[in-house]
Formats: structure tokens, C-alpha cells, sequence
């Protein structure tokens, strides 16, 4: 009797050495992992330097205010709060007509010192200092002085400002909000940094004419906008050197005949009711 064929035979066979392993050692792989890690980190940080004034205001602005909370944030003096919360007070009225973007917050401060001058920095900080309060009358030059600031923060100005070493700073930070706050310290010196700004007559423009627009929708006129700047000029050829009005925000007549003219051209009054500076702000005393 013949046998019948028979098909090939089937055996589990152990798969050959090595199959699932790779010949580059384990150290090797994760070295060059993170010679990638870093070289990509480079390349955004040479590209951050290259366009700062671009880049900055396109980072996310909550990576400004981790900047802020660590490096320009301090606790309020007790002495102080009343006035702080007086001059937050009318800056949220401000900012209430301003069109902020969501998540952008407007935090005031006040400072003790005598020089003429007021600045918004990172994470929308903005201070104000009494020596600029004493030269101002009404709530309404306040409410001119805080949209001025306001409109800086809400189009990013200060980012863009701050430059190359704000940009490197603000990348650093959306990877770890420490690297990002060492990295501003040291690009900037201190948190004193944050406060030596200057703005383009672009972006100067561009603050003026929101700020004529936010004391239009709050108070109905531009008064308070006039004698702004009207108060800082005169102040300005009576203080001397002690004057640093605006430091950041040179003022000169022709940016007041700017702010007059496009009220003529848009049919702005620039004059109306002035409410008296609330009495806490009043009680600074005058600078010596």
C-alpha cells in the first residue's frame, strides 16, 4: 500500500538572536535624543533672536504674566492698598471699554516715589507713581493716563519692546516657567529692566488713539486725555531733572495737537466734566 503525501511540517521555532533588539546602545539613543532636544531648542531660540519684535507678542501672553508673578510682582504695603485699589478701581472701568482679548488681566500698583511717571510692563502690570498723581487733577486725566498703559499691554508693545532678550525669555518659559524667569533676569539685568521701555511713534500713535477712544466710550469726551498731557508738558519745563514724566512716552505738543485733531476729525469734545481726583489719590503727599 502506498503512502499518502504528506505537507510540509509545522514547528514553532524560536525567532533568531537579536531580532528585537537594536545594535546602537540604549545611552547612544537617548544621547542623541537629546542633542535633538537641543539643537531644535537652538534653532528657536537663534530664529526668537532674529525676529524678538515679531516673535514676543505672538508667544501667549500667560507666558508674560508667569514672567511677572516671578520677577516684577511684590506684595502690597498695607499703607498702600487703599490707593492701589482706588487706581485699580479706575482702571478696570478703562479696560472694561477697551475690547481686551480674553485671558488679558490689568494688574495696578502704586508706588511711594516722587518721580513723575507711570509704565506698563510684562503680564500687564502697570504701576503708577505718586509724583505723576500730584501733577493730575481730575479722574478723567487717571482714566486717560491708564488707557494710554492699558492700549500698550493690549497690543503687546511692551513684548515687543523688551526685544530679543523678552522673546528668548518668553520661549523658554512655555517650555519651564523657571528657565523662562532665569533667562529674563539674566537678558535684563533685574526686574528694574522691565520698566526701561521705549515705544516706536508708531506704537505711541497707536496707544494715543485707543486711549482718546476708551475715555470717549467712558466719559463721553476727551477732556480728560487734554489734560493729560497738558498737566505732563507744563510739568516738564518746571521740574527739572527730577522729572521723568512718561519716561517711556516721550510727550511733546505735537502728540497733544495729534490727539486734538483726530477729536475735531471724529467730532470728539475735548472738553466736558471733570471729576475731581478721588480724595485717597489726592492725599499723596507733594513730592519735595
Amino acid at each position: 500500500m502506498s503512502e499518502e503525501p504528506r505537507g510540509p511540517t509545522l514547528e514553532n521555532r524560536l525567532p533568531a538572536e537579536g531580532i528585537n533588539s537594536s545594535s546602537e546602545h540604549p545611552l547612544k539613543e537617548f544621547a542623541w535624543l537629546i542633542v535633538a532636544t537641543g539643537v531644535t531648542l537652538l534653532v528657536l531660540m537663534a530664529l526668537a533672536s532674529w525676529g524678538a519684535r515679531w516673535l514676543a507678542p505672538q508667544l501667549p501672553f500667560s507666558a508674560e504674566v508667569s514672567l511677572a508673578e516671578r520677577l516684577v510682582d511684590r506684595p502690597t504695603p498695607p499703607e498702600h492698598a487703599a490707593r492701589t485699589a482706588e487706581l485699580q478701581r479706575v482702571a478696570d472701568q478703562v479696560a472694561a471699554r477697551m475690547a481686551l482679548p480674553a485671558g488679558l488681566v490689568v494688574v495696578v500698583s502704586y508706588s511711594d516715589s516722587s518721580v513723575v511717571n507711570a509704565y506698563a510692563t510684562v503680564g500687564g502690570r502697570i504701576q503708577v507713581f505718586k509724583g505723576l498723581l500730584h501733577e493730575l487733577q481730575s479722574e478723567e486725566a487717571l482714566a486717560a493716563l491708564l488707557a494710554h498703559e492699558i492700549a500698550h499691554v493690549k497690543h503687546r508693545h511692551v513684548a515687543a519692546s523688551l526685544g530679543r532678550g523678552l522673546a528668548v525669555a518668553l520661549l523658554l518659559s512655555v517650555v519651564s516657567a523657571d528657565a523662562g524667569a532665569a533667562a529674563a533676569e539674566s537678558a535684563l539685568g533685574s526686574a528694574a529692566g522691565f520698566t526701561m521701555l521705549g515705544y516706536s511713534r508708531e506704537q505711541e500713535a497707536q496707544a494715543d488713539e485707543e486711549a482718546a477712544r476708551a475715555v470717549m466710550a467712558l466719559h463721553g469726551h476727551a477732556g480728560g486725555l487734554v489734560e493729560l498731557f497738558t498737566r505732563l508738558g507744563q510739568a516738564s519745563k518746571s521740574a527739572g531733572p527730577k522729572l521723568e514724566a512718561l519716561n517711556s512716552h516721550p510727550l511733546t505738543e505735537a502728540r497733544l495737537a495729534a490727539v486734538q485733531a483726530r477729536a475735531r476729525e471724529q467730532g470728539w469734545p475735548t472738553s466736558g466734566a471733570l471729576t475731581p481726583l478721588p480724595e485717597v489719590l489726592k492725599k499723596t503727599a507733594k513730592p519735595s
